[in-house]
C-alpha cells in the first residue's frame, strides 16, 4: 500500500492528482465483462430476496417450513406442486386482522394517496401509445419471456396489444383475466369509464371467484410500475401472477404472497422523490425497499435476444 500525504507532495503533483480524480469516468471494460457483472449483480439480488423470503417462511410456516435454504430455492425455482402447495400454506396462515373489503373493489393504478395519485398522473400527461412499436417483433418478443407457458405469452401480448391500441392517449384502463394453464380469456373489461382504476363489479367477482390459477394483465396510462393497489389485488384475489402492460411500452410482471401498507408505499415513494428521482425511479425503488420486508416480485419483462 503506497500513502498519499498532500504535505509530502509538490504543487504539480497536487494539480495531477485533483486533474485525476475529476477526470470524467470511463468505463474500460468489455461488453462481456459488464454483461458477466450486470449477471452477478442480478444473481446476488435474487439470492438476497429468496434469502429474505426464507426467512419469512420460516417465521410463518415453523416446521412445515424448508430446514435448509438451498432446499427451498430448488423447491421454489422448480416452481412445481411443492412450491405451490407452500405458497397455499403461507397464504393461508397470512394474519387474519387485515380488512380487505373495503379495497377489494378497485386496483387502482397508482397509490390509494389521492394527491400523490394526481402528481404522478401529473408528471405523465403523454398516455399516446407508439403503434408501430406495439406491432413491432421486439415488442412481441418480450412476451415470450413473461412466463413459461407459449400459449398464456401469445395471449397476453395480443391482450396487450389491443388494450393499449384502445385506450391510447387516454387515461382509462381495460384489464384481462386469463386462464394460466391455457391461456383462454376467463373475462375481460374494456369499457371502464373510471379514470386509472379498474373497479371490481359483482360481474368480475361473481366470474373470477371459482378459478384458479388466473394471470391478469391490465395497462397503466402513466406508464409506471406495478402499485401497492395492483400488488395486494393479486394476494386478495390469489392470482397466480399479473402484468402491467403500459403505454409507453414498458411490462412489468409481479407476484404477491401477503398484504402490505399502501401508505408505507407511498411514503417512500415521496422520500425517494425528495432525494432527487424522478417518479418512475422513485417507484421502483420504494418497491424494492418493501421487498426486502414482505413477501412480493416485481421485474421488468425484457426480451433477452
Amino acid at each position: 500500500m503506497t500513502y498519499w500525504i498532500e504535505e509530502m507532495q509538490s504543487p504539480e503533483e497536487i494539480r495531477a492528482a485533483l486533474a485525476r480524480s475529476n477526470a470524467p469516468f470511463t468505463d474500460n471494460r468489455s461488453d462481456e465483462e459488464i454483461a458477466l457483472y450486470s449477471k452477478q449483480q442480478a444473481d446476488s439480488r435474487r439470492m438476497r430476496a429468496d434469502r429474505s423470503q426464507f426467512e419469512r417462511y420460516r417465521q410463518r410456516l415453523g416446521e412445515d417450513a424448508p430446514k435448509l435454504f438451498h432446499t427451498f430455492r430448488r423447491i421454489k425455482n422448480a416452481d412445481g406442486q411443492k412450491w405451490k402447495e407452500m405458497q397455499s400454506l403461507y397464504r393461508s396462515k397470512s394474519p387474519k386482522n387485515v380488512d380487505f373489503s373495503a379495497e377489494n373493489d378497485i386496483i387502482k393504478a397508482g397509490s390509494d394517496d389521492v394527491t400523490l395519485e394526481n402528481q404522478r398522473y401529473g408528471r405523465n400527461k403523454d398516455t399516446l401509445v407508439n403503434k408501430t412499436y406495439i406491432d413491432s417483433g421486439e415488442y412481441r418478443r418480450k412476451y415470450d419471456n413473461a412466463t413459461n407457458n407459449p400459449d398464456v405469452n401469445k395471449a397476453l401480448y395480443d391482450c396487450a396489444k389491443t388494450a393499449l391500441k384502445h385506450r391510447s392517449g387516454t387515461a382509462l384502463e381495460d384489464m384481462y383475466w386469463l386462464d394460466g394453464d391455457t391461456g383462454n380469456i376467463i373475462l375481460s373489461v374494456t369499457d371502464s369509464t373510471d379514470e386509472r382504476a379498474i373497479v371490481y363489479t359483482e360481474k368480475i367477482k361473481n366470474a373470477i371467484k371459482s378459478k384458479k390459477n388466473i394471470i391478469t394483465i391490465h395497462t397503466h396510462p402513466s406508464s409506471m410500475p406495478p402499485s401497492a393497489s395492483d400488488l395486494n389485488s393479486n394476494f386478495k384475489n390469489n392470482y397466480k401472477m399479473g402484468f402491467v402492460a403500459c403505454h409507453n411500452g414498458k411490462i412489468f410482471g409481479y407476484t404477491s404472497n401477503e398484504i402490505f401498507s399502501e401508505q408505507l408505499n407511498n411514503m417512500y415513494i415521496q422520500k425517494f422523490i425528495k432525494q432527487g428521482y424522478t417518479e418512475f425511479e422513485a417507484q421502483l425503488k420504494a418497491l424494492e425497499k418493501l421487498s426486502e420486508t414482505f413477501d412480493f416480485k416485481v421485474w421488468e419483462v425484457n426480451f433477452n435476444g
